[in-house]
């Protein structure tokens, strides 16, 4: 029987939102086994079952913490003991956490492993495209210095990423750009054009070339390849965008309410209101892991173990 790690610690609104998300999921998915890893070992209430374990923490690793608090000591953190949870429990499939990024990064790295030669994962996050799928956005935050070398394990990761969550043959990757075309851009996106288009040549990625900041949400490719830095402003603003469109439609509807501005609302959020639609995922590390959004609801948890299934 497959389980699910999931850190309850460390999330803004607290272990007992995302506990209650676990029990949601456990009905939804019966076959699954959870273990749950908290401070306090009663959390699930009068929830507990035979599909759930709960690990004691004695403590957590806060949001504003550095990324190496996972170490120094804090091998009873939640987050510490999800992840050898992980390592150590063959029925384990991966880990769900809504805590400090940058613990979670270290602590995948050198706590759970990465897959043979790759020196970091990388960080992907779907977006809402125009085409009325998600685009892979490969990496979002997680590296922000980089080398070519770098660009091209992530080509790799997300399109076998995308494969996965979407059950697509040959997934469009293209490079995050200022240009369409080929010479375009700095020394890392030049050298790194030439990595993919070898990858390409070689059948191991179907990269399609150079993307520009408008083909992120155009559908243009199933994934996009960027360094961290970039990845991470494209993925703020793009909520920044949701969140604005939302509270402009939601201010005109409640002034003088039509079917048309409630079924744009219901579009903008079912696209922008992200707790709903998952989390963002480590990739290149043994077993997946997954961060959910730092305010994440219980049907962020849902959604969340979804994904995971589907990736896993």
């Amino acid at each position: 029987m497959k389980k699910i790690v999931i850190d309850l610690e460390g999330s803004d609104l607290g272990a007992t939102v995302l506990a209650r998300g676990a029990v949601k999921a456990a009905a939804l998915y019966p076959d699954l086994k959870f273990t749950l890893v908290a401070t306090d070992p009663s959390i699930l209430g009068d929830n507990a079952a035979d599909n759930f374990e709960i690990v004691k923490a004695d403590e957590f690793i806060g949001p504003d913490e550095p990324a190496m608090s996972i170490f120094k000591g804090r091998d009873n953190s939640s987050m510490a003991l999800a992840l050898k949870k992980c390592k150590e429990d063959d029925e384990c499939i991966g880990v769900l956490s809504a805590g400090n990024t940058g613990a979670l990064m270290v602590g995948s790295i050198f706590r759970l492993g990465l897959i043979p030669g790759l020196k970091s994962p990388a960080l992907a996050t779907l977006l809402p495209n125009t085409k009325g799928g998600m685009t892979a956005l490969v990496d979002c935050g997680a590296n922000v210095n980089i080398e070519a070398a770098n660009l091209k394990d992530f080509a790799t990761l997300g399109s076998a990423f995308s494969s996965k969550m979407f059950s697509i043959d040959a997934p469009k990757v293209a490079l995050l750009n200022v240009g369409k075309e080929k010479g375009k851009g700095n020394p890392l996106a030049v050298e790194s054009y030439g990595l993919l288009e070898e990858l390409s040549g070689e059948g191991k990625i179907n990269f399609i070339g150079n993307a520009e900041g408008y083909d992120i949400i155009s559908g243009y490719a199933d994934v996009i390849v960027c360094d961290g830095f970039a990845g991470n402003i494209v993925l703020k603003l793009t909520e920044a965008v949701g969140k604005t469109a939302l509270s402009i439609v939601s201010a005109a509807n409640e002034k003088e309410s039509s079917k048309a501005l409630e079924d744009i609302l219901a579009k903008l959020t079912e696209l922008f209101v992200l707790n709903e639609r998952g989390g963002a995922t480590f990739l290149g590390t043994v077993k997946p892991v997954i961060k959910m959004h730092g305010c994440a609801t219980e049907e962020t948890v849902v959604a969340c173990v979804d994904q995971m299934l589907r990736i896993s």
